[in-house]
């Protein structure tokens, strides 16, 4: 055996190598959980869409597209096909119960089997759908996820959140399945009759649209050419480099916040190890002592240690990643539904694992150069121990001093501000790690609570079928004894920004001269600048919080083309005024809302098709009673009904989910990171196994030793949650001033979910060290402490 090799050490010492290899495996682990389930959950568009990969769409912003736009299309040399479309979206359950939407092609029955073609797919059961029917195809993955077979039939009352859009049964007639000759990644489609959508009264008037198909090798011409040349502002282009586009950003992004977790792991696992290595190391001086006095130099040792520690931490992150692979194939196999991929050759969970072993290589090298730096082999020799004089000169230079109370919880870590800087500055940096992030994506979730509170004085009622609310539902809303008016309107969707990755509509309404006046005064809001818009004119006027998300002022346009992201805008409307509340704080009590003129919009081509809501106002004291009754009378397969209550409902189950999957995510980070730091709270202990002794031999009781294990644990783990905490409440307040005010958003700052993810880890090295103290206790014999020392 080699007395030299770097293995020989660890192979004497396996506990120490085992607990090295465990703390490096499990961060390893929680990283690329944390940033593969992250993944994962943007994955979802990619299989859904990957049709995107081998045609694009071009779609109305209304009910027909502009005949110029389809003459352009067809006339370029480089598109094969443009294949007029008229289709349905079905909500596919994704990753954390979360809906994700998939597109029903409606194509007719001569260009079926050219689009079935070009994706790569045949009938597997079955047969194809007739024209004029209401039938329709799904891929195999997409059936076995609804759970659907041939013969089954949908509609929007079996499940309104997947088949909202189903307005009558259709019946599946055939399953597709990708065909394995063809040798490329599989397509998922659904189809539908182009002719029956098209002669159906309720799908007459959804937006029609084209599926372009370019000749083999001019894909990205074609892509070029929908991209720059179709920019009419009644159309949507979607290709797949826009589409691979926007998922890059979201990606960025999020890797970017994470990668701050993960950096912060990284410096943890450092400190660990890096302690634990140095306390090792104290313990082989007389064999580096004795090592250098027979001709091997610093430098070499230095590397052989660096070695040891290079080896051990390379083993457990492949031991990591392997597990991790684990944990995602059993995660495929049993979780994931067949329309759902996850990718297990993935290689990003790698790039984000591989600083955990190289902060634990270069904190070894660092601590073995320092310790060898202060290495005098004399003293060694004869004393086992290191340079003397340094030591002697170091305390001289600070004697130490006695304290008051001496058995005080702070007494050992002031007198050993290394250790407990050291545990405190890693529980800091991880309670920073796991809030920080939390805060960050949290306004994404939590300002659709703002977008609706226009809905805490009136209710919405739409029509689910046709442009307007039936007749006889109408006269029996305004009948109703509590109902005060009722307020036609048009609803638009300008877009706006919620940082950092999201852009969402909200609602704006075009309602009367006369309406919009009573509505100023309902919310109690008062123009702050400009004027309320003229009837019959495109003019619009917003609430400040909208005005301040978007940088606009009065006489500034949104729509399209003034604005590309305002797609359910397709003429430019003209900012005529800015409504606020005075004395109030926009970020916090606007409504996120504003009003247009109904007559303009009604007498519009592109908006004429808009449905036409009411907006019902109660007499006063009665909204509650207003909303249960339009819920329980009124809502049905024809009309649909948002009041303040069920919306605030289902918000608080879409903030459930999201905080689920942020406990997820969060949470394996935060154990992982609670098990490392009580390993390392657990080690300073064990080095005072003969104070405890002494304490014990003097009379004080083994369970009054706990408890002070646990007032010192408890201590030192406040001191360093209050600091992580002062950091992150620093860098959400730069966030909050230069990120989010300037977009009328308020980072909720004294959230509690955000806090709660970091308690893991101060309860966990709490709890360990009282636990893994006490279990010592159990077995210490204070005499053999004494008579040993």
């Amino acid at each position: 055996m080699n007395p030299l090799s770097p293995f020989t050490y660890y192979r004497r010492h396996k506990r120490s190598t085992l607990l090295l290899l465990i703390l490096v495996s499990l961060m390893t682990l929680g990283v690329c959980v944390m940033v593969r389930l992250l993944d994962s959950g943007l994955e979802q568009p990619e299989t859904t869409d990957r049709y995107l990969t081998r045609f694009s769409v071009v779609s109305a912003l209304g009910p027909l597209l502009e005949p110029d736009v389809v003459s352009q299309v067809r006339a370029n040399p480089d598109v094969a096909h443009a294949i007029p479309e008229k289709g349905l979206y079905v909500g596919v359950p994704m990753i954390g119960a979360l809906p994700g939407s998939f597109r029903l092609f409606g194509v007719s029955e001569a260009d079926l089997p050219v689009l079935m073609d070009l994706c790569d797919v045949r009938l597997k059961e079955g047969r194809l759908l007739r024209p004029r029917t209401n039938e329709f195809l799904l891929s195999k993955e997409l059936a076995d996820t609804l759970g659907l077979q041939v013969g089954d039939q949908i509609d929007r009352s079996m499940d309104e959140s997947r088949y909202e859009a189903i307005l009558t049964p259709m019946v599946l007639v055939g399953i597709l399945e990708s065909d394995p000759s063809a040798g490329s990644e599989s397509v998922l489609l659904g189809f539908v009759s182009y002719e029956y959508m098209e002669g159906h009264e309720l799908y007459a008037s959804r937006s029609s649209g084209l599926v372009v198909v370019a000749h083999k090798g001019r894909e990205a011409a074609v892509g070029d050419f929908l991209e720059n040349a179709i920019s009419s502002p009644r159309t949507e282009v979607i290709t797949y480099r826009q589409w691979t586009e926007f998922m890059a950003q979201v990606l960025q992004v999020l890797h970017l916040i994470f990668g701050v977790v993960d950096c912060l792991v990284a410096v943890v696992i450092a400190v660990v190890v890096g302690t634990i290595n140095r306390i090792a190391l104290a313990r082989r001086m007389a064999e580096f002592g004795l090592l250098q006095a027979i001709g091997h130099s610093r430098r070499r040792l230095i590397r052989r240690l660096t070695l040891e520690t290079a080896a051990v931490a390379g083993m457990g992150w492949i031991g990591g990643l392997a597990l991790s692979w684990l944990v995602f194939a059993w995660l495929k196999a049993n979780l994931y539904s067949a329309s759902m991929e996850l990718n297990l050759a993935n290689l990003t969970p790698i790039w984000f694992a591989a600083p955990i072993p190289l902060a634990v290589i270069a904190s070894a090298a660092w601590g073995t150069t320092r310790t060898f730096a202060r290495l005098d082999t004399v003293a060694i020799i004869e004393r086992g121990k290191l340079s003397m004089e340094a030591r002697d000169r170091r305390r001289a230079a600070k004697p130490p001093r006695s304290s008051a109370k001496p058995l005080s919880s702070w007494t050992f870590y002031l007198r050993h501000r290394r250790r407990g800087l050291a545990l405190a500055v890693t529980i800091a940096a991880m309670i920073l790690g796991v809030a920080f992030p939390v805060f960050l994506l949290s306004p994404m979730i939590y300002a659709n609570r703002l977008f609706l509170e226009h809905l805490g004085q009136v209710s919405h009622v739409r029509p689910r079928l046709g442009d307007l609310v039936d007749p006889g539902v109408t006269a029996q809303i305004r009948a109703h004894p509590a109902v005060a008016r009722v307020i036609p309107a048009v609803e638009l969707w300008p877009m706006i920004q919620v940082p950092p990755v999201n852009r969402t509509p909200i609602r704006i309404y075009g309602v009367s001269e006369k309406d919009m006046r009573d509505l100023v005064d309902l919310y109690e809001v008062q123009l702050e600048e400009g004027r309320l818009p003229r009837p019959h004119s495109n003019e619009i006027v917003l609430s400040k919080a909208i005005a301040m998300n978007r940088g606009l002022r009065a006489g500034d346009r949104i729509g399209r083309p003034a604005y590309e992201y305002d797609l359910h805008i397709p003429t430019e409307m003209v900012v005529a005024g800015i409504l606020s509340r005075p004395g109030r704080d926009p970020r916090e009590s606007d409504l996120w809302t504003g009003f247009a003129s109904y007559e303009y919009l009604r007498s519009h081509e592109l908006y004429s098709s808009n449905p036409v809501s009411l907006l019902v106002i109660p007499t006063e004291g009665r909204k509650g009673e207003v909303d249960g009754w339009l819920e329980e009378s009124i809502a049905s397969e024809h009309t649909s009904v948002r009041t303040y209550d069920a919306q605030m409902r289902e918000h608080r189950r879409t903030i459930q989910t999201m905080l689920l999957l942020f406990t997820i995510v969060e949470g394996i980070i935060a154990v992982v990171a609670a098990i490392a730091l009580a390993v390392l709270s657990y080690t300073f202990f064990a080095q005072r196994r003969e104070e405890f002794g002494i304490l014990h031999a003097m009379g004080h009781s083994r369970h009054w030793l706990v408890v002070r294990t646990l007032g010192e644990a408890a201590s030192v783990v406040a001191v360093a949650w209050l600091l992580g905490a002062a950091v992150c409440l620093t860098g959400l307040v730069f966030m909050q001033t230069n990120v989010y005010a300037p977009k009328g958003l308020t980072l909720d700052l004294f959230s509690p979910a955000p806090w709660l993810f970091t308690l893991p880890m101060p309860l966990a090295v709490v709890t360990v060290s009282g636990g893994l103290v006490a279990w010592m206790l159990a077995r210490l014999d204070p005499v053999s402490i004494i008579e040993r020392r």
